[in-house]
């Protein structure tokens, strides 16, 4: 699938349902190694790797002993207080006992809407990637609102990708790639007039504990290529599923537009 593809440097998305055992609340710190081995694997191939991981609120919903997402904006941003620091503490256990460290970066839409401060985020990240560093990076629940919040991951994970001129944006997922209704799997995206067609047979649902879905990454799919960034959806459930897509293995669909002119200050935001 990707094989023509320089797969160097690499955005690697998360989401809860990747990090939490299905139908249960808890955060799997199984699942965390299971991402945390295949992320090192391309750490020690010399691939550039950036994490863009959800999983904050989940922890924080466990620590206050929480069964459903709160709806009200306070609680909501307390959980992700609560458990970004938790995710956080996960996530260093895990790399430094692999000699990596990681770091941090909390980010909200209007801030990369600056363009200096999309250029000092920029900064960051390649000063971090060159001193052989995972950055983690997430939304600032904290502060974020609807006016201000990229809305879901899928979506911030494409940004993070303009923003290391990244040659492949992996979204893990619970579903191994897009499918028609007739079950036949998609397996590349070529045009945004392909992208469109695909509208119709999306068949979405909601979880309790994630704000994503199909039309999310639908939506992030169509920022990647007009951003001219290679997007792959996989699901992050198949062992050793990094380490495949590598190997160029047909996996999951690739939505990519040659049409779309790639220039290093260009973030397309819808």
């Amino acid at each position: 699938m990707v094989k023509n593809l320089k797969c160097e440097r690499i955005v690697v998305k998360a989401g809860t349902s990747i990090l939490t055992p299905i139908n249960k609340n808890k955060f799997s710190r199984t699942r965390l190694e299971k991402l945390g081995n295949e992320i090192w694997k391309l750490v020690r191939a010399q691939k550039k790797v950036v994490l863009v991981s959800s999983g904050a609120i989940a922890l924080g919903m466990e620590a206050f002993g929480l069964m459903q997402r709160p709806k009200e904006m306070p609680r909501l941003q307390s959980c992700a207080a609560v458990g970004q620091g938790k995710l956080m503490h996960e996530y260093e256990r895990f790399f430094s006992k692999k000699g990596i460290h990681t770091a941090q970066l909390l980010l909200t839409r209007d801030g990369l809407e600056n363009r200096t401060r999309s250029l000092l985020a920029r900064q960051t990240l390649e000063e971090l990637l060159r001193m052989k560093t995972v950055p983690i990076v997430n939304e600032n629940d904290t502060i974020a609102t609807e006016e201000i919040a990229f809305g879901d991951n899928d979506k911030l994970s494409v940004y993070v990708g303009a923003l290391i001129k990244a040659d492949l944006v992996i979204i893990l997922s619970d579903v191994d790639g897009f499918y028609l209704q007739d079950g036949t799997r998609v397996r590349q995206v070529s045009s945004l007039k392909e992208l469109d067609a695909l509208a119709g047979h999306v068949r979405d649902s909601r979880k309790e504990r994630t704000v994503g879905g199909m039309k999310a990454k639908l939506a992030a799919a169509r920022v990647a290529m007009n951003s001219g960034i290679p997007l792959l959806l996989v699901s992050g459930h198949e062992e050793n599923i990094l380490q495949k897509i590598i190997a160029g293995k047909d996996v999951g669909t690739l939505f990519y537009s040659s049409e779309a002119i790639r220039r290093d200050d260009l973030i397309v935001w819808s």
